[in-house]
């Protein structure tokens, strides 16, 4: 008889409604994408959504660390009742908070499946030592507690809210995992550089700066930069400004003349933009009156740093 252990994948569950996505244990055939699974977690059962079937993880899972099976209807009819009870332990949980002066707010509160804890979701400033709240709390609901405290992204994700578009904030509609954003996807879209139209709901940049940036930056390797020494049909200039969606090239000839292309009839003479913008500055030189002062001694990489209004909006990250 064969006695080895029956073939399992990886799978990715998001747990409850607001929990973390883990990996578990799944025998093929157990669940399909989408499904509501019970699993087997942090000590007893859980409940979650089945992401992601046949993944790799860099951890090491638990044989435990599996699920169980697929969502019965009574399950379902727990899960709501659950959300239901919790909601009503934040009452208490307030009270407890008010009688110990924390600078805490309360956001949201799950159960787990089998009910052996509750998760209070809560947002702070500054961290804070709710080490005895926990130990009263506890005393006085009877129950494991764990208090997580989450950021202005994730605190609008539980919260919910209406973006700009019309539509249901991104992080609350489908997206469960939060993408890293900076404000030089903004300037790589050409986007207005400010703050009103880049900060969503969270006053954090906007989670769909991320979505065509990929799309942009297979535009920009398509097209020269700016600075860059380029042959036209109408003869060889320097690039002074590319517009990306529609692929065309503004180019400044050696005469002055400045006529735009589109990005296929423009050939880069030379790919090193230091090379051309030094060719560039000499020129200016060489017609400036004597003594005239001007920007050409900044250094050729400085369009590549952050202006301080720039580096103000990369702090929304």
């Amino acid at each position: 008889m064969d006695s080895s252990p029956a073939p399992t994948i990886l799978a990715r569950v998001r747990l409850r409604d607001h929990g973390q996505i883990e990996c578990f244990r799944c025998a093929p055939g157990t669940a399909a994408l989408g499904d509501w699974c019970i699993v087997n977690f942090d000590r007893g059962q859980d409940i979650g959504k089945l992401m992601m079937l046949g993944v790799d993880s860099d951890d090491d899972v638990p044989e435990r660390q599996a699920i169980v099976r697929v969502c019965h209807p009574c399950d379902l009819r727990q899960l709501e009742l659950n959300r239901k009870e919790a909601r009503e332990q934040i009452t208490p949980c307030r009270e407890e908070i008010a009688n110990h002066k924390l600078g805490m707010k309360i956001i949201d509160a799950e159960y787990t499946f089998d009910r052996s804890k509750i998760i209070f979701y809560f947002a702070a400033d500054d961290r804070v030592d709710f080490r005895v709240l926990v130990r009263d709390l506890a005393r006085r609901l009877r129950i494991r507690i764990e208090l997580r405290q989450v950021g202005v992204r994730d605190e609008t994700k539980i919260m919910g809210a209406i973006a700009c578009c019309g539509r249901k904030v991104c992080c609350c509609a489908w997206l469960y995992e939060f993408q890293p954003v900076n404000i030089r996807m903004a300037k790589l879209q050409q986007l207005q550089l400010h703050p009103a139209k880049l900060s969503g709901v969270c006053n954090r940049l906007k989670c769909c700066l991320d979505y065509e940036c990929e799309a942009y930056r297979a535009l920009q390797d398509s097209l020269p930069l700016r600075g860059q020494r380029v042959r036209t049909p109408a003869g060889t200039g320097d690039v002074i400004d590319v517009t990306l969606l529609t692929s065309q090239v503004t180019v400044r000839h050696d005469d002055d003349a400045i006529q735009t292309f589109r990005g296929a009839d423009v050939t880069v003479v030379s790919r090193s933009k230091a090379r051309a913008k030094t060719r560039a500055r000499k020129r200016r030189q060489q017609h400036a009156p004597p003594g005239a002062a001007g920007q050409d001694d900044a250094p050729d990489n400085a369009d590549e740093n952050l202006s301080p209004h720039e580096q103000q909006l990369d702090s929304l990250r």
